[in-house]
């Protein structure tokens, strides 16, 4: 069922527009799950995204589960993706930029959610992308993860963001790392 719920998710807040629900519905009706809105959302075609849309809350219902709100969707990918970057799972560049990508999504209004850490990491990010300056702020790549995976460790075991040092010999505003 958790499967099903994370397709229900990614197409209700709009995070993956190639999910199939009506296929993922038939995936489920196999593995056992059976409700009158599931076989009907199963046999509907993917371009009818209305009548998927509008029958979603309805399995939902009769299978007893409740979406979770956008905003505890994304704390929760973030959440997988941090610990799957602690892990050892996922490289820091694709982890950083996972991340980010689901702090864009936090609000439906296309606002985001990040606290100074994480805003000086987009433009580290940003500005090596862009300029192929790694660089920027941080001084060094090394110095960027570090911070990241601070960051990871405080979303995963629930505390709250750390702090940016700005008076850390190795985090530089930009102006004086370019003219280094």
């Amino acid at each position: 069922m958790q499967r099903l719920v994370r397709v229900f998710e990614d197409f209700v807040y709009d995070f993956d527009g190639g999910v199939d629900v009506p296929m993922e519905a038939a995936h489920a009706l196999a593995r056992g799950l059976d409700t009158p809105a599931l076989a009907e959302l199963a046999g509907l075609d993917r371009s009818q995204t209305r009548d998927i849309r509008d029958l979603i809350p309805v399995v939902a219902e009769q299978l007893g589960i409740s979406l979770p709100t956008r905003e505890a969707v994304v704390d929760q990918r973030v959440k997988e993706t941090s610990a799957s970057y602690l892990a050892g799972s996922a490289g820091f560049v694709d982890s950083l930029s996972n991340v980010l990508w689901w702090f864009m999504r936090y609000f439906e209004d296309g606002s985001s959610r990040c606290c100074d850490s994480m805003l000086w990491l987009d433009l580290w990010l940003s500005s090596g992308e862009l300029e192929d300056d790694w660089t920027y702020w941080y001084g060094s790549q090394e110095v960027a993860e570090t911070a990241f995976r601070e960051h990871c460790s405080a979303v995963v075991e629930g505390r709250s963001c750390p702090k940016l040092d700005r008076r850390s010999p190795t985090a530089r505003p930009w102006k004086q790392a370019r003219a280094a």
